[in-house]
């Protein structure tokens, strides 16, 4: 995994250089749009739509919650183990922290050895429980990813038999590497999302390879999981999990790398106000704004080696943070 900036100086870049950005407006909104991947031409929106969805509090009884997953270490795995997911959790969840519209209570970090197959389906039900019509969810997570394969090394589509290609798409958690049915396919996350009454969901992948989630598989790592490429692993997944309400933002696409955790840092700091810095200025850092924020920064600190992806289908911008 190769790193390309210390992210103590990340704060100090962005300092030093938001003076050029005022100045000589090379990052600007049009110009990002014409570079960033689209999954597929007909869903992805770009643009951060103006949207005036200002903080009322609790007396209209909307509440935001979050369930962040970072699993980061792996069962008999060590090879596959990433720190950095760890420290990019744990930054997300003091952000959001941050903003008078979160309370602790609302927030559920998952990590390590906790975050097991079980470990995820419980927070799911958690928040499925806790969540209702108005409300604003926000779910992040950042693991390894890949197809299913059966014991004879062929596609392995497991019921409801969905999919295109043959195979699902699985989420690898703690013991997964191991044991493969410690993973979560992608019908099973959208089976708990299709419970969730929230108006506004948005959802975050983030972690070392392509498509957002998708690490390369050394030969004989895993018998039940297969690497694939960003294009397939990123179709396949957002097809099940894009829905109206939703903004999901992957970190990469297009047979790319996903460097550190360069994207979910970027986040974090477009939550915590720079997103809406450089986006109009309301108070309100949206998960739109957050994208367009992290995206350039994203490409720079990449040298232009990964492009983050976004599937807007929430009408307006989806508030998460305020200033």
């Amino acid at each position: 995994m190769k790193t390309f900036i210390n992210k103590g100086f990340l704060r100090l870049v962005i300092s030093i250089v938001i003076i050029g950005f005022m100045v000589f407006p090379v990052c600007n909104s049009a110009t990002i749009n014409t570079n960033k991947i689209q999954v597929f031409k007909e869903n992805v929106t770009i643009d951060s739509q103006e949207g005036s969805n200002d903080y009322e509090g609790a007396s209209n009884g909307k509440e935001y919650w979050a369930l962040l997953v970072a699993v980061g270490v792996y069962y008999n795995n060590p090879d596959a183990d990433r720190p950095s997911m760890l420290e990019a959790v744990d930054k997300l969840h003091s952000t959001l922290l941050t903003s008078p519209n979160w309370q602790a209570d609302h927030i559920h970090v998952l990590k390590t050895s906790q975050a097991t197959l079980f470990g995820l389906i419980r927070e799911l039900i958690w928040l499925i429980r806790m969540e209702k019509k108005g409300d604003t969810t926000l779910i992040y997570i950042t693991t390894h990813g890949g197809r299913l394969r059966n014991k004879d090394n062929l596609p392995w589509d497991l019921p409801p038999k969905d999919e295109n290609d043959g195979d699902d798409e699985i989420l690898v958690m703690y013991y997964g590497f191991d044991r493969w049915y410690d993973s979560i396919t992608d019908d099973m996350l959208r089976f708990f999302l299709r419970f969730m009454q929230s108006d506004g969901l948005c959802m975050i992948i983030d972690s070392c390879f392509s498509g957002g989630f998708n690490d390369p598989i050394k030969a004989g790592e895993s018998k039940f999981i297969e690497s694939c490429s960003a294009e397939e692993f990123t179709k396949g997944f957002l097809d099940d999990i894009s829905a109206n309400g939703r903004v999901v933002m992957m970190s990469s696409g297009e047979e790319e790398y996903s460097y550190g955790s360069i994207f979910s840092d970027f986040i974090s700091e477009g939550f915590n106000g720079w997103a809406d810095l450089f986006g109009n200025n309301d108070g309100i850092n949206s998960a739109e704004e957050s994208f367009n924020f992290a995206y350039p920064w994203t490409v720079l600190f990449s040298e232009g080696q990964q492009h983050p992806t976004i599937v807007d289908e929430y009408s307006g911008d989806l508030a998460i943070t305020y200033n």
